[in-house]
């Protein structure tokens, strides 16, 4: 296996990340970073609990690759924390950062780590109101009585656990607000029970309403991020790279994320786009759009195959690649200044767009502050009324 382009450097994710995967036939694989990324499974929540799956053998395996530096597991080309240069320096680590797992390994081989994980992506429900083709297929609006058993029991076990220094991901398989299981989740959990809790919203923002927030308001202080995947900047694109969805409905719902975003109920919002053949020609437009809607970021990612293409298909879409018919105009507009914009998180992009500005990363920091803010506003009107 060739070495990675860098040195004295290491991933945190298998340390700090878990993730549960849909249910195939009677599983629910488990991973320790995104699976397009790095598709070693870890283990299978229908047989094993959470503990038994975060110290597995496989993420003991994963974990060794990362402290040895082979990092042979992962897909460098489509790694986001690779490709911008965004991995940690081995000799800044810091027990008092959260680094001890870390250190432990690099230093006595340890790979067992007793804490729960800092992340755990939810993306065990695939149920969606739209049929992006880099996605799926089809529309997948509703999942077999087994597998809404298993995804019900999962559920439970997640709303038992104590998730006061945890941080959620809800989704990156479908769509939160539509899923029934991510509904209980979000409408259900009380963030005072878990006051260090942290949620980062992943949707496509079609049923982000109004109305949908305030059914959430039990965790409004728990939401540290929302992240918007759009993939267009025009309706007409729109329409072929999120295949079901409603433009101008889009759009009135970003007015009413943005707007949380400027009152600070929101501590971090981000627009996405995965660049294809499709899009590329809008991505200059679609850093305007971020723009418009005074967003903290808009996050660019290379398409991947998700087992939805032929490789002929796949090829297509692949405007990146170098061999492709276009790659010339992508490059052209990848390389533009516009795209060295603060707004802009290159993704695994990086090698052209240059690293995400560290002054603009996701901060805790500000996310405590935020967090404060709303709870000062929320005693506010407690004691007028």
């Amino acid at each position: 296996m060739k070495k990675p382009p860098f040195k004295d450097k290491v991933c945190s994710k298998p340390f700090k990340y878990f993730e549960v995967g849909s249910p195939r036939e009677g599983r629910v694989p488990c991973f320790s970073c995104c699976p397009t990324i790095l598709s070693k499974e870890t283990g299978d929540l229908a047989t094993q609990d959470f503990q038994e799956v975060w110290n597995s053998d496989s993420y003991k395996e994963i974990r060794r690759s990362m402290v040895d530096g082979s990092f042979e597991f992962c897909r460098y080309d489509l790694c986001p924390e690779i490709q911008s240069d965004n991995l940690l320096d081995i000799g800044a680590l810091e027990v008092s950062h959260g680094d001890g797992d870390i250190l432990k390994a690099l230093e006595k081989g340890e790979l067992h780590v007793d804490s729960m994980p800092d992340e755990i992506n939810l993306s065990y429900d695939p149920v969606c109101n739209l049929a992006c083709p880099s996605c799926r297929t089809d529309f997948i609006t509703s999942n077999s009585s087994s597998d809404d058993a298993l995804m019900e029991r999962i559920t439970e076990q997640i709303l038992a656990q104590d998730l006061s220094h945890t941080k959620l991901i809800v989704c990156s398989s479908g769509d939160p607000f539509v899923s029934q299981h991510f509904r209980k989740l979000l409408f259900e959990l009380d963030g005072s029970k878990n006051p260090g809790m942290r949620i980062q919203l992943m949707t496509n923002g079609l049923m982000f309403t109004k109305q949908a927030w305030e059914k959430m308001h039990k965790i409004h202080q728990n939401i540290v991020m929302s992240c918007i995947s759009i993939d267009a900047a025009s309706e007409e694109t729109y329409a072929i790279t999120r295949k079901g969805g409603n433009w101008h409905t889009l759009h009135r719902n970003l007015d009413f994320i943005s707007t949380l975003r400027q009152r600070g109920e929101l501590p971090f919002l981000r627009l996405d786009f995965v660049v294809q053949d499709h899009n590329f020609r809008e991505i200059p437009a679609f850093v305007e759009m971020g723009k418009k809607y005074k967003v903290d970021q808009v996050f660019f990612q290379k398409v991947a195959n998700w087992g939805t293409f032929s490789e002929e298909e796949y090829k297509a879409r692949c405007i990146y690649d170098e061999d492709h018919p276009d790659f010339q105009e992508f490059h052209k507009i990848i390389t533009d200044p516009l795209l060295k914009d603060d707004i802009v998180n290159p993704g695994n992009f990086g090698h052209w767009i240059g690293p995400v500005k560290k002054s603009h990363r996701f901060n805790l920091k500000n996310a405590i502050y935020h967090s404060l803010r709303k709870r000062f506003r929320g005693l506010k009107r407690y004691m007028i009324s």
